[in-house]
């Protein structure tokens, strides 16, 4: 374990005590948007990266590729949205001082030239092709192998792939920090669509290969001492499988979970017929309403 994945730790024991303090302040005011489920959506998504980090994950990574894209699945997938579908932001914020809080709210509604800056750079677009950039980089054969030979450098891509996903959720589930206008569902759609070609390109090619496509997991293989019984076949054909079928049933079930939205605000627009329209005075051809008077 090194220094980062403390230093990721420390920083998820502070987001959870203001995250508890807050949920604690806001309940007792009545605000609905604090309830039960959320609670429990933030200790998973804590639970989940902890054990990204903390846990024998953050090592057995050098050794089984499956490990490897577990950690991914686990921290972009499932724990990064979890963080906003909790609502950590608008809860933690609570947590804080008073002051503190209120200067973090007028930060937020400012138009200081260092929230412009931030409100360029994490426009939605750019987060989703900074992501995809980062995710196929990240699988690439020569670059995976030059991370994997040093922990500390190989936990801080993990980390900024995981920001990366934080910006790219953050704009698709739309909970605070609120900078940007909400992106349009089709939009969201269209982006998680991107995504899950972006994934599917590169596990597929790894759930299918017959030979050996990581220099660096072949000579793990070769040493002594492996703790699973698993061949480099098997190992690469669970971590494909794992981040194919992973990816295609968060990213495709989100599209479904949007659309469904989208068409629930339709079905709330209803037209509201006109009282007496189909009336035999309106629906009688000009010329023969003395008919109707008969």
């Amino acid at each position: 374990m090194n220094l980062l994945s403390l230093g990721v730790g420390a920083v998820l024991i502070v987001v959870t005590v203001l995250y508890g303090r807050g949920w604690v302040r806001l309940r007792r005011r009545g605000a609905t948007f604090v309830t039960l489920p959320r609670l429990v959506v933030f200790c998973f998504a804590v639970t989940v990266t902890a054990a990204v980090f903390l846990s024998p994950l953050n090592w057995l990574n050098r050794e089984y590729l499956f490990i490897r894209v577990a950690q991914y699945v686990f921290l972009c997938l499932f724990a990064v949205p979890a963080f906003f579908l909790s609502c950590t932001f608008d809860i933690a914020v609570w947590g804080l001082p008073t002051s503190a809080r209120r200067a973090i709210s007028r930060w937020v509604r400012s138009h200081s030239r260092l929230r412009r800056a931030v409100h360029n750079v994490t426009r939605p677009w750019a987060a989703i092709m900074l992501f995809i950039a980062l995710f196929v980089t990240w699988y690439d054969v020569r670059i995976a192998s030059w991370l994997l030979g040093n922990g500390m450098v190989h936990t801080a891509s993990l980390l900024l792939l995981g920001v990366a996903a934080m910006l790219v959720w953050w704009h698709l589930i739309g909970t605070g920090p609120r900078l940007h206008t909400e992106l349009s569902p089709w939009l969201a759609a269209i982006a998680l669509l991107f995504i899950e070609l972006a994934s599917m390109s590169v596990a597929v090619p790894i759930a299918f290969s017959t030979t050996p496509i990581y220099p660096y997991y072949m000579a793990a293989f070769a040493a002594p001492g492996r703790l699973l019984p698993l061949s480099i076949a098997d190992d690469q054909a669970l971590g494909g499988g794992l981040l194919w079928v992973g990816g295609s049933a968060v990213f495709l079930s989100s599209i479904v979970l949007i659309l469904n939205r989208l068409f629930d605000r339709h079905d709330g627009n209803i037209p509201i017929a006109l009282p007496d329209w189909d009336a035999d005075e309106r629906m009688i051809m000009p010329g023969l309403e003395h008919r109707v008077r008969k």
